[in-house]
C-alpha cells in the first residue's frame, strides 16, 4: 500500500530546515579556527565573560608614567635668598631679593612662598624675571629666619637656606668710668675710658677743640680713647651707634688747668739800698705735683747770693708742700749795687730735681 504523500512532505520540510543551522555551526568551527578546544571547554559559552583583551589595562592608562598622563612631574628646584646670611637692622619691615632657577617647568602655575621660621608670612606669582622681591616683611624683636620655596601643581618643593634677619630697636648704653665729670685735668690730653654695646662704633667730641675722635671698641663693650683738650671748660660729647643703627650719646665735662707742677719761690723783699744795709730777707717754697697737689717731704737746698757778697745756703723738707727760710741777714760791708739772685733747688721722691730763681737788687 502507497504512502501518503503529505508525511513524505513533512518529513523533507523537516529534513531541510535542519541545514541552515548545520550550515551555521559548520561556518561558526571554521571562523574561529583555533579557537576549537576553548569552545570545547565552554570558552564560547554566552553565559561566559569574554576573554581578557591583550591590550593595556584601564589601571595602566591611568598611570602617571603612562604617555597618556604626560610622565611624572619633575621636582622643583630650591630658590634662593640673596645678600648675606645674616643682618641686623632697627626697622620693623624688611625686603628679601629671591633668586628663581630658569627653565622652570608649569611656571603660570607655580608659586613663591617665603617663611619666616615656619610660617609663610608672603605668598607670590612669579614674574616673568629669574629675580623677585617682596617688600613690607614684618619682623620680630629678635632673630627672625627667612627662607623661600616653590610650591607647584605637584605639590611645594625644598626650601632655601636661612637668612637671619635681626631686629634691634633699642639704642646702646653710654657708661664713661674715667674721667669724672667736672674733674679739673692739669694736662693737654685726657683718657676717656668706659663700656658700651660690643661691636658699636663710638666717637668722642670736644666743642672745645672742635676735634673727633673715633675709640675701638673691644668684644666685652670697653672702650679707652685719649683725647686733646683746651684750656678751660672742655664739653665731651661720646655717641655710640650699634650694629643696627640705634645712636646713644653722654655728656661730661673736664676743665684743664694750667700745669702747675714744680716750686714756686717767692721773696720777702726785692729792692735794697746799699747805704741802709744790713736788712734781712726770707724766702718762701711751695711745691706741686702735676695735679696741683702740694708736695710733703720734698728736699729742698734754699741758696742766696747777694751783689758783692758770698752766697749762703740753707736745707729743709717741705711741710705742707711748703719750705721757709726766714729772715736772712744780708750785711752792708762788701755788698755793691746790682743784681743778686735767691734759688730753691727742690728734689722730689722720684729723684727728679727743680730749680726755680728769683732776682733781687742792691741800688
Amino acid at each position: 500500500m502507497a504512502r501518503p504523500r503529505s508525511a513524505t512532505r513533512t518529513d523533507r520540510s523537516a529534513s531541510s530546515a535542519s541545514w541552515p543551522r548545520r550550515i551555521g555551526i559548520g561556518l561558526g568551527l571554521v571562523a574561529v579556527g583555533g579557537t576549537i578546544v576553548l569552545a570545547g571547554s565552554g570558552a564560547l559559552d554566552r553565559d561566559e565573560d569574554p576573554p581578557a583583551s591583550p591590550g593595556p589595562s584601564s589601571a595602566a592608562a591611568a598611570s602617571p608614567s603612562s604617555p597618556a598622563a604626560g610622565g611624572p612631574s619633575p621636582p622643583l628646584p630650591v630658590p634662593s635668598l640673596e645678600g648675606a646670611a645674616t643682618a641686623v637692622t632697627r626697622l620693623r619691615e624688611w625686603q628679601v631679593t629671591v633668586s628663581i632657577p630658569t627653565g622652570l617647568p608649569e611656571r603660570r602655575q607655580t608659586r613663591l612662598l617665603l617663611y619666616r621660621g615656619g610660617d609663610v608670612v608672603a605668598e607670590r606669582r612669579l614674574g616673568r624675571t629669574t629675580e623677585q622681591t617682596i617688600a613690607g616683611i614684618l619682623l620680630r624683636r629678635g632673630d627672625n629666619r627667612l627662607s623661600a620655596s616653590l610650591r607647584g601643581p605637584a605639590g611645594e618643593g625644598p626650601r632655601s637656606a636661612e637668612v637671619i634677619v635681626t631686629l634691634d630697636d633699642i639704642a646702646p648704653e653710654v657708661t664713661v668710668t674715667e674721667p669724672l665729670s667736672g674733674s679739673r685735668i692739669n694736662a693737654e690730653r685726657v683718657t676717656v675710658a668706659g663700656d658700651t654695646e660690643p661691636g658699636s662704633q663710638l666717637t668722642v667730641d670736644n666743642v672745645a677743640t672742635e676735634r673727633s675722635t673715633a675709640a675701638a671698641v673691644g668684644g666685652d663693650g670697653s672702650f679707652q680713647v685719649e683725647i686733646s683738650l683746651a684750656l678751660g671748660d672742655n664739653e665731651l660729647t661720646l655717641q655710640a651707634i650699634d650694629q643696627a643703627g640705634n645712636v646713644a650719646s653722654t655728656t661730661l665735662t673736664v676743665v684743664r688747668g694750667e700745669s702747675q707742677e714744680g716750686a714756686r719761690l717767692t721773696l720777702s723783699q726785692r729792692a735794697f739800698l746799699v747805704r741802709r744795709l744790713p736788712d734781712s730777707i726770707s724766702l718762701r717754697v711751695l711745691v706741686l705735683d702735676v695735679d696741683g697737689a702740694t708736695v710733703d717731704g720734698a728736699d729742698v737746698v734754699f741758696s742766696l747770693s747777694p751783689p758783692g757778697l758770698p752766697t749762703t745756703t740753707y736745707r729743709t723738707v717741705t711741710a705742707s708742700g711748703e719750705a721757709s727760710w726766714l729772715d736772712v741777714l744780708i750785711p752792708r760791708d762788701g755788698a755793691t749795687a746790682g743784681e743778686g739772685f735767691a734759688t730753691a733747688r727742690v728734689t722730689l721722691g722720684d729723684g727728679s730735681v727743680v730749680d726755680v730763681v728769683e732776682p733781687f737788687t742792691f741800688r
